[in-house]
């Protein structure tokens, strides 16, 4: 939806330094409202005098949009002042609650709404500036861990979380940074903190399966005399199974996971029902810590593939 070219030389414009909370008018709709959405994201809260209705909104948007910090302005508009607007964005009933972004409308609602629904079409409206480039830190952080700068990885990381306090991945990453660092405390009270639906994130499932496998490494810690023991025991016992699943989370454990792969593709390559399919399973957390874009866990779901379907 285009809209005009309202004239902006007002002597009256209501943005004032970093306001978040802004009086509108048809004269300075342009600057303070397209113009500003370029930058941040606005909501208009279209209102009159009269409307009973708006007396009821206004106060639950204002609170919630100062909560936001910044991430979102809220600019009010009295129509029975400045009718053109409205007019020409068909409002035909208020309160109406419209939001822009990048100089464009992109969502709403009409009439009175719950606060929970209110801050969840707030919190939707502020990430919209946000998005993109979170996501581009998110993989840009991956890569730093991936090529074991964990002190870049964590900076990164902890800079989007003061944008997003709740981003789950982020706060995931974190923690893995922090398993990385020898900080299986701090990592599992990260983890700890994070919410119900965190669970049908990747990130928190991989880091969650990683913190257990170098907690049980720590609690139960194998000296080198010890690993190389287990090794004879294996050459002696090859079709001892569970000798190569213990081999294989010591390897994990230590970042070993080039042969903590192959431990586990030998088992399923001579026995992939054992233990109720017990290698896969354990293979299958493995390429979860380590991400799909990780070299190893493509070339292992190759293996894998082949192995099972071949």
């Amino acid at each position: 939806m285009e809209i005009e070219d309202f004239n902006s030389n007002s002597e009256n414009v209501s943005m004032n330094g970093n306001s978040v909370i802004i009086e509108v008018i048809t004269e300075n709709f342009m600057t303070d409202v397209i113009e500003q959405s370029k930058d941040t994201p606005v909501i208009v809260d279209f209102w009159a005098p009269w409307c009973e209705p708006c007396k009821q909104l206004t106060p639950i948007i204002e609170k919630i949009i100062k909560e936001k910090n910044g991430k979102v302005i809220l600019a009010k508009m009295n129509i029975d002042e400045s009718p053109e607007v409205a007019q020409q964005l068909k409002i035909q009933s208020i309160p109406a609650v419209m939001a822009f972004n990048d100089g464009q409308p992109v969502d709403g609602f009409i009439g009175v709404q719950s606060e929970k629904n209110i801050s969840e079409f707030v919190n939707k409206i502020s990430s919209l500036k946000n998005s993109s480039t979170i996501e581009e830190n998110i993989s840009a952080g991956k890569k730093y861990m991936n090529e074991d700068d964990i002190e870049t990885a964590t900076l990164v990381f902890s800079e989007i979380l003061k944008i997003e306090p709740d981003n789950i991945s982020a706060k995931s990453l974190l923690a893995r940074c922090l398993i990385k660092s020898d900080q299986l405390d701090d990592a599992e009270k990260i983890i700890n903190t994070l919410p119900v639906d965190a669970e049908s994130n990747q990130d928190y499932i991989s880091v969650r399966s990683e913190l257990e496998i170098f907690k049980n490494a720590k609690n139960n810690p194998i000296s080198d005399k010890e690993e190389e023991e287990l090794r004879n025991n294996i050459d002696k016992e090859p079709e001892n199974y569970q000798l190569k699943l213990d081999l294989s989370k010591i390897l994990m454990a230590k970042g070993e996971n080039e042969e903590a792969i192959n431990q586990l593709l030998r088992i399923i390559e001579v026995n992939p029902k054992w233990n109720d399919g017990e290698a896969r399973k354990q293979l299958i957390e493995i390429f979860n810590i380590l991400g799909n874009e990780n070299i190893l866990v493509t070339e292992g779901r190759k293996k894998l593939s082949s192995m099972l379907f071949s």
